[in-house]
């Protein structure tokens, strides 16, 4: 029996020998010729996903910076007595009046009431003063080389040369190259918005006067009612048209609207209270600054704020800008301001008059020419005028003015 079993063992082991001969199978030795680390190891598959970083948010653009522009405004343009010669006789030259003035006038949109007509006859023939003016080509030059870039002409003297002065005047100014609003010479001119685009801001420009000395008779009755924009400024009953004006103007596209009122009594420092009801009751209807002029003399700013908290800008007076009325002996008379609005349109595309200030100035007679010229146009800074105007007496004028002005306007605005 125990036969039997070894021979079975021994056929079994020769079996397993020959199986793996047979199968190419390397000797027994060679199974164990590796180290354990030459084994790849393998991670089963997740049976879930990772978290995954959270998506990141599309990048916007921006928000772009608000949009400024500056608005700038000044008085009476009247040449009186020797105004009118310019520099001299025959020379009508008054950039040099304008030297001191000249690098605060920097506006984006610059406005002066002109109140005379411009060249009436042509090549600077028949210049007059007061009371009926026609003033030389030059005055033109002068305002442009200032800074001025647009002019106020719907005023009491609009129709002193009559109609053809009204339509030479207009030919001059487009000539000289500086707009204008207020005049007109039809219906059709007389209708269309006046509106200025500055950076995108678009500006719309009326003008009213309350008088024309009385000289409407000598404008042809078909276009009377289309020369000037005329208004009462002692009653309210004006006030809805000139809403209307407003509504107009703001439907042909005008972001910001300025209302410019030649109006009220001359040479007194205050409106009266119904032209505070008038300039109130118009931004009310959406004005956002009133120009007012004609007293010759500064009279106060202020701000009107409206129901929904928004707020407009009132001018009352400007003062005289270049105008020599000291034989009236009203010192007054030779003091203005230079008012700067700044305006603001916000990313969100809302437009509105952020800060204001007034820069006083002073129109002196030089008749020494000491600063170069008859006449000179002064800012008044901290109560002195610039530095390299050595004559005391002028110097003294300026202080003055700015003491003046300051009593008028206020703290709030005086620069």
């Amino acid at each position: 029996m125990r036969k039997s079993i070894f021979v079975f063992f021994v056929f079994f082991v020769v079996l397993n020998l020959f199986a793996l001969a047979a199968c190419g199978a390397e000797p027994a030795a060679a199974l164990y010729d590796y180290e354990i680390a030459d084994i790849p190891i393998t991670t089963p598959a997740p049976t879930t996903q990772p978290p995954t970083e959270p998506p990141t948010e599309p990048e916007t653009e921006p928000e772009p910076d608000p949009i400024h522009i500056r608005l700038q405004f000044a008085g009476d343009i009247l040449l009186h007595g020797g105004l009118g010669a310019g520099t001299g006789p025959g020379t009508f030259d008054y950039r040099p009046f304008m030297w001191a003035i000249r690098p605060y006038i920097n506006a984006d949109l610059a406005l002066v009431n002109m109140e005379t007509p411009v060249d009436v006859f042509g090549d600077n023939r028949d210049i007059r003063t007061w009371p009926r003016f026609n003033a030389p080509f030059e005055i033109l030059e002068g305002l442009i080389y200032a800074g001025f870039n647009h002019l106020i002409t719907a005023n009491n003297h609009s129709f002193d040369m009559g109609f053809s002065g009204l339509q030479a005047s207009l030919a001059n100014f487009e000539r000289a190259g500086i707009a204008q609003t207020g005049m007109y010479t039809n219906e059709e001119d007389f209708n269309a918005p006046s509106i200025v685009d500055i950076e995108g801001i678009q500006v719309g420009i009326i003008a009213y006067t309350d008088s024309v000395n009385g000289l409407e008779s000598l404008v042809p009755d078909d276009i009377r009612p289309f020369a000037v924009r005329r208004f009462r400024s002692h009653v309210m009953y004006d006030v809805p048209y000139m809403a209307a004006d407003i509504a107009q103007i703001r439907e042909a596209g005008a972001d910001l609207v300025v209302i410019s009122l030649h109006w009220g009594a001359e040479y007194v420092d205050a409106p009266n209270n119904m032209q505070r009801q008038i300039a109130r009751a118009l931004v009310d209807a959406g004005a956002d600054i009133i120009m007012g002029h004609h007293s010759h003399t500064p009279q106060p700013l202020e701000w009107h704020e409206r129901e929904d908290g928004t707020r407009g800008l009132i001018i009352y007076s400007l003062g005289n800008f270049l105008s020599d009325q000291i034989a009236l002996n009203i010192p007054a008379t030779q003091y203005g301001m230079l008012v700067t609005a700044y305006v603001k349109m916000s990313p969100q595309g809302e437009i509105y008059v952020y800060d204001a200030n007034a820069l006083a100035t002073v129109f002196v007679r030089d008749p020494g020419r000491t600063l170069g010229a008859p006449y000179s146009i002064l800012p008044v800074i901290n109560g002195e005028v610039p530095d390299s105007v050595e004559n005391e007496h002028l110097r003294a004028w300026g202080r003055r003015a700015h003491a003046h002005v300051l009593r008028i306007v206020g703290e709030e605005f005086i620069k």
